[in-house]
C-alpha cells in the first residue's frame, strides 16, 4: 500500500477568469502548445490550479513522482474557468511532498483528443 494518495476536487469558476483560445490546427503547426493552466496558490503539499482553456478539458489527472514512488489521482473533466485543488495526502504526506526530487506531472486530453503533459515542480 501505498503511504501517501494524491486527491483533486473540482472548484467553481471565477467569474473573471481570463479565457485563451487555443485553435484546433496549433498543435500540428507548432510544436509548442500554450499551457492552458495557472497555479493560482501553493502550499506544502497542495497546489491550485485554474483551468484557462476555452473548451472542456478531458481526463484531467495528477502524477506524483519522487523519492521512488508515483501517486495518481482519478481522471476528470475539468471546464473552462473552473480551479483544481490537488494535495498529497497520507501517512508519508509531507516527505512526499517535500522530498528534493518531488515533480508533480498534470495530464490532460484536448477535445481532439491529443494528450498533454505539464510538469508542476513541488515546492
Amino acid at each position: 500500500m501505498s503511504p501517501f494518495r494524491l486527491s483533486a476536487r473540482t472548484l467553481p469558476p471565477r467569474a473573471r477568469a481570463p479565457v485563451l483560445g487555443v485553435p484546433v490546427g496549433a498543435a500540428a503547426a507548432s510544436p509548442a502548445v500554450p499551457v492552458p493552466w495557472r497555479v493560482v496558490r501553493r502550499a506544502l503539499g497542495t497546489i491550485e490550479l485554474e483551468y484557462r482553456g476555452s473548451v472542456a478539458a478531458h481526463s484531467v489527472r495528477f502524477a506524483l513522482a519522487g523519492e521512488g514512488m508515483l501517486g495518481l489521482s482519478l481522471p476528470q473533466t475539468v471546464q473552462p474557468g473552473e480551479r483544481l485543488r490537488v494535495a498529497v495526502r497520507g501517512v508519508s504526506a509531507e516527505r512526499a511532498a517535500a522530498a528534493h526530487d518531488a515533480m508533480l506531472v498534470l495530464r490532460w486530453f484536448q477535445h481532439d483528443g491529443t494528450e498533454l503533459l505539464w510538469p508542476i515542480a513541488v515546492e
